[in-house]
C-alpha cells in the first residue's frame, strides 16, 4: 500500500503565495523607480524650463 501524501497542498500553497508576494513586490519596486520617479523629474524639469520661460 502507498502511504498518502499528507499536507502536501498547504505546502505548496504557501510557498506559492510567498513566492507571488516576493515577485509581485519586486516588480512594484522596479515599476516605481524605472518608470514613475523617472517621469516625474522630466515634469518637474519641463515646470522649472516653462515658469523661467514664463517669469
Amino acid at each position: 500500500m502507498i502511504a498518502p501524501v499528507q499536507n502536501q497542498l498547504s505546502k505548496s500553497m504557501l510557498t506559492h503565495i510567498g513566492i507571488g508576494l516576493t515577485l509581485g513586490t519586486a516588480a512594484a519596486y522596479g515599476f516605481w523607480h524605472k518608470i514613475v520617479l523617472s517621469t516625474r523629474s522630466q515634469r518637474e524639469q519641463f515646470y522649472v524650463k516653462y515658469n523661467a520661460v514664463k517669469a
